[in-house]
């Protein structure tokens, strides 16, 4: 449990900190093979702006588009992220906390938790960004074609629109972040006060999963429409229309599609943050 692994960390900073960017690299390839299908089906849920779409039918269709594997196309840049993007924001969570931690003679005051969690948000924003930018054009079913593989949409995004074009939708992405993970890590480290201690590190493990999965549900739900405008920002191509910044484009969609398509892709969202974020992070406990 990330309360208390992290008090114990506290107390013994000194002795492992060599261990935690490595475990948080771990974590985050944990996380991305667990959770790529439902990455996929979020992001073509995000940037559809006709009907809404339903989960079944979607993965029918994906599969028709290229076998299974077209469930997990636009991985390999989304796998690759998440080891700078695990690694930034639970480092950053990690050493935030422990200082926080020395201005209270060892205890994390709760607004500092929180606190930690959205400090964890800019980093992880930051080293994720370009990674998301390849992702999203692969996946983007109106680029079908468009793109080889990581590569080439790498190579093609560079050439046609210079390297800022992987910071597209970088504003979005640090608001969508720093909610979640202020939320998350938050509201995880004040349950894990309060829970008592288990002798069973699989016990523990299983009601950190179940815990996580509901708290990240409950998170998604204030950052998601900020998911939204990041996946249209980031699947736009240059001339395609002007590009609103976050505000504007929240307003647009709303009047445009509705307060519903805010939330589009919800449901693999928040299984795809509750799970894969609860997985990444027991990982990192159990390697750090």
């Amino acid at each position: 449990m990330p309360g208390t692994a992290s008090s114990e960390v506290s107390s013994n900073s000194g002795d492992n900190s060599q261990y935690v960017f490595l475990a948080g690299a771990i974590s985050g390839v944990a996380e991305g093979v667990t959770i790529q299908p439902l990455e996929m089906l979020k992001t073509r849920f995000q940037i559809n702006q006709g009907a809404h779409l339903r989960i079944i039918p979607t993965v029918k269709e994906i599969i028709a588009e290229g076998g299974v594997g077209q469930l997990y196309r636009g991985g390999a840049p989304e796998i690759m992220g998440l080891m700078p993007r695990a690694t930034a924001a639970l480092s950053t969570l990690e050493f935030s906390r422990r200082l926080f931690r020395s201005w209270h003679d060892g205890q994390l005051l709760a607004p500092y938790a929180y606190l930690s969690g959205a400090l964890s948000g800019v980093t992880e924003g930051v080293a994720f960004a370009p990674f998301q930018v390849i992702k999203v054009r692969l996946m983007a079913k109106e680029h079908l074609g468009r793109y080889a593989n990581s590569a080439d949409c790498l190579r093609q995004v560079l050439q046609q629109e210079g390297p800022a074009a992987l910071f597209i939708g970088l504003v979005p992405t640090l608001y969508r972040n720093c909610i979640w993970n202020c939320v998350y890590y938050g509201t995880m480290h004040r349950i894990d006060q309060r829970l008592p201690q288990l002798d069973s590190h699989a016990a523990a493990a299983l009601r950190q999963l179940a815990v996580g999965t509901a708290v990240g549900m409950a998170a998604t739900c204030l950052n998601a429409p900020f998911d939204v405008v990041k996946s249209r920002f980031q699947s736009q191509l240059p001339g395609q229309g002007r590009r609103l910044g976050v505000l504007p484009c929240l307003l647009a969609i709303r009047a445009e599609e509705g307060l519903g398509a805010l939330y589009r892709g919800f449901v693999p969202k928040a299984l795809r943050l509750g799970i894969g974020q609860s997985v990444g992070l027991v990982m990192f406990e159990q390697v750090r």
